[in-house]
């Protein structure tokens, strides 16, 4: 049985659960514990959304919503992994791809401004 692409909002939403539900069992969890997902995971799958459907869109700043977080560098990492693990296990193909890569600047973007780094 061949893993599907990304096609649809529904497969963003099955994405960030999963993904939210491995970032809590993670070890960098403390970040999430007390963040209101009932209001939080929309906002990131309109994000997602955004950025693979050009019909959506998302208007906040990123960066500016994560600026009083403490994080650490090796935090990033553990970030991305867990984000790429969720993609490969749900999904397979070009938007997957595509998310991954977007991913994967955001972390990079968002270490080197919080970071000052």
């Amino acid at each position: 049985m061949s893993i599907p692409d990304i096609q649809s909002p529904a497969d963003i939403t099955k994405l960030v659960k999963t993904f939210y539900d491995t970032l809590l069992s993670s070890s960098i969890k403390h970040h999430f514990v007390n963040l209101n997902l009932e209001s939080h995971l929309p906002r990131i799958e309109s994000f997602w959304n955004a950025t693979l459907f050009p019909d959506h869109i998302y208007a906040q700043n990123l960066l500016e919503k994560h600026m009083h977080l403490s994080l650490k560098k090796e935090e990033f990492a553990v970030w991305l992994g867990c984000f790429n693990e969720t993609v490969d296990g749900l999904y397979a193909g070009t938007n997957a791809d595509i998310t991954k890569n977007r991913a994967s600047s955001i972390a990079y973007i968002m270490q080197k401004k919080l970071l000052k780094d």
